[in-house]
């Protein structure tokens, strides 16, 4: 708890209370106090709540750290609406709905910081991906226009560009047509593809320590960047994003992930 041993006051939340068990034996370790709170994001009395428990402890939330998300995979063709509201829902809605409660206070005060780890997938998109890159395209976008909105009242919202982590995200992706009798067969494969891709790259992930360590430089520093890419290798990689057309990236992803060639028409005359 990089927070706490600075001597923060900390709230650590989590959707199941067991995820945070140990965190009172830490509080004789650090300088800063540790509370842990249950949190659901997706839910309101659960949002205030935690918000409400944070004030009454500590009297203020000078910065938030929303770090709610899971992954949705699969094609869009065939992922239920309900599976991708959801998706908004635990890594939009929750994580804003959450700086909305926190804002007033921080206005108050003069003096906020509100960092929302994102992903390199906010910038970059990959098959199978969409629902899970347009939430975090969506908190790109809604990190901006909150810089903009907040800097007249001494409030940095900052975003955390991750790639891969040693986190359990990758245990918790959800892939709901995974097993479906009638997916595809070329569906099947880029997914097969997309996981053998995964695993082979797993060497390229970083600790969570590390990104702690990104987060707490954010939260803290005078004057923060707009968003942080962890490694030098996402930093590259969103360099080379910017130097590619919208054709020239299909076609690199088409060859990474081995997408095949395009499946020929069936008939000429088509309906619009």
């Amino acid at each position: 708890m990089r927070f706490a041993e600075a001597g923060f006051n900390v709230v650590a939340t989590a959707r199941k209370m067991e995820t945070l068990r140990d965190l009172a034996q830490l509080n004789e370790k650090y300088s800063g106090e540790i509370r842990a709170a249950q949190c659901d994001v997706t839910s309101e009395e659960s949002r205030l709540t935690v918000v409400r428990f944070a004030r009454e402890t500590f009297g203020s939330i000078d910065i938030l750290i929303n770090n709610a998300g899971f992954g949705l995979f699969g094609p869009i063709e065939l992922l239920a609406l309900d599976s991708a509201r959801h998706q908004l829902e635990v890594n939009v809605f929750g994580p804003m709905r959450l700086a909305q409660l926190v804002i007033p206070g921080m206005r108050t005060n003069g003096w906020g910081r509100i960092i929302n780890v994102s992903s390199l997938a906010g910038r970059m998109y990959v098959p199978m991906g969409g629902w899970y890159s347009a939430s975090k395209y969506a908190m790109e976008a809604l990190t901006d226009a909150l810089r903009l909105e907040l800097s007249p009242f001494g409030i940095h919202t900052v975003s955390i560009m991750p790639g891969p982590v040693e986190t359990g995200f990758v245990s918790n992706i959800q892939t709901p047509v995974r097993d479906a009798k009638d997916i595809p067969d070329v569906y099947r494969r880029i997914g097969n593809t997309l996981r053998a891709r995964n695993d082979g790259h797993r060497h390229g992930t970083v600790s969570a320590d590390r990104v702690a360590e990104v987060v707490f430089r954010a939260a803290t520093t005078k004057k923060p960047k707009t968003r942080y890419p962890i490694t030098t290798q996402d930093r590259m990689s969103l360099c080379m994003k910017k130097l590619f057309s919208d054709r020239a990236w299909d076609k690199l992803l088409v060859s990474f992930y081995k997408l095949g060639d395009a499946i020929q028409p069936r008939k000429e005359n088509h309906t619009a």
